[in-house]
């Protein structure tokens, strides 16, 4: 680092401070991939330097559109936080948001040439950051939950909170799963160790699932009745919702268990880590798991986002910290 020659009166530190944009270049740390069904893709991304700490989002036509365009230098949608997860509503034209700052927003483009993106509406009623948004009735309502451990469900077209469980969890929640086939019924992971079912006609949880021996990183549904979850320590378990006495360890990874990313027509499970590793399971019917495949090389920064392929079902598309976009095809029988 050079030495700065400048003589600057005490009284003038901070001016000289708020003007000075030496070291100011931003880097987009790729946290999160979306494909909707008409094959838009929503990329999420944190912003951070030293003095700088923002975030934005990215919505392309295709993922050929994302795999061509993106450069990481340039958001559709530029954020004053970072943000973690966020969700299409409806169509490609609207978008849902968490913001690190705590806010949940909503923005729209017009059909124009410019595709510019508006904020619709936010509300910032979290009081740490929105971590993850989960949808139970399309277009309607959504769950969000955040680092105080809050679950809040919304209903986006008035953007009002509907139901608000405080101190649902006594840590940041990190996931969220609405389970298969229902608009009422999620699962919440937390760093208090719990898994957690919730009703939404019900105003106490239903059943904690789970209790860990440490925090849960990610979860999903892979049907109606089991759960996949994975933790801090790196172990990939099942819980069968009927019998949530008995859960099962189906494999283990060398970090802690980052996103799952369940494949739509087969037991198939896209996992990544505080690493840059790519791994796919297969999860059989009695509950064992076998690694089908295993991708160390193609990012050369943590994973942090998983998304499977619309139109191709043995394409997993990831991207991560080191900004870029990566395809692995996927082999199996």
């Amino acid at each position: 680092m050079e030495n700065s020659n400048k003589i600057v009166p005490p009284h003038l530190n901070a001016e000289v401070y708020r003007t000075d944009t030496t070291g100011t270049t931003t880097v987009s740390y790729l946290d999160y991939i979306l494909i909707q069904k008409d094959s838009s893709v929503l990329i999420g991304c944190s912003e951070l330097t030293g003095r700088y700490w923002n975030g934005g989002a990215s919505v392309y036509t295709d993922i050929q559109d994302a795999l061509k365009c993106h450069n990481g230098t340039k958001s559709s949608i530029y954020l004053t936080s970072g943000t973690a997860d966020g969700c299409f509503i409806g169509n490609s034209s609207k978008v849902l948001l968490c913001e690190d700052s705590g806010a949940v927003s909503i923005w729209s483009t017009t059909c124009d040439a410019w595709k510019l993106w508006n904020e619709d509406i936010s509300a910032a009623e979290h009081d740490d950051a929105a971590l993850a948004v989960g949808c139970l009735v399309p277009e309607k309502e959504y769950i969000t939950v955040g680092g105080d451990g809050n679950v809040k469900i919304w209903d986006i077209n008035e953007m009002i909170c509907m139901t608000n469980y405080n101190a649902a969890h006594s840590r940041a929640i990190y996931s969220v799963s609405v389970k298969s086939n229902s608009n009422t019924i999620f699962a919440t992971g937390s760093l208090d160790e719990f898994i957690t079912l919730w009703d939404q006609n019900v105003s106490k949880p239903v059943l904690d699932l789970v209790q860990n021996n440490c925090g849960i990183r990610c979860l999903q549904w892979i049907d109606e009745n089991r759960l996949v979850f994975g933790d801090e320590a790196g172990v990939l378990s099942l819980v069968d919702a009927r019998n949530p006495q008995e859960v099962t360890k189906l494999t283990e990874f060398p970090a802690a268990v980052h996103k799952l990313v369940a494949h739509r027509e087969s037991h198939k499970m896209g996992v990544c880590c505080d690493n840059n590793i790519v791994s796919v399971c297969s999860v059989s019917e009695d509950c064992i798991a076998n690694v089908v495949y295993h991708d160390r090389h193609m990012h050369k920064n943590y994973v942090r986002g998983m998304a499977w392929d619309i139109k191709e079902d043995n394409v997993l598309h990831t991207l991560g910290w080191d900004g870029t976009i990566q395809t692995h095809n996927i082999v199996w029988e």
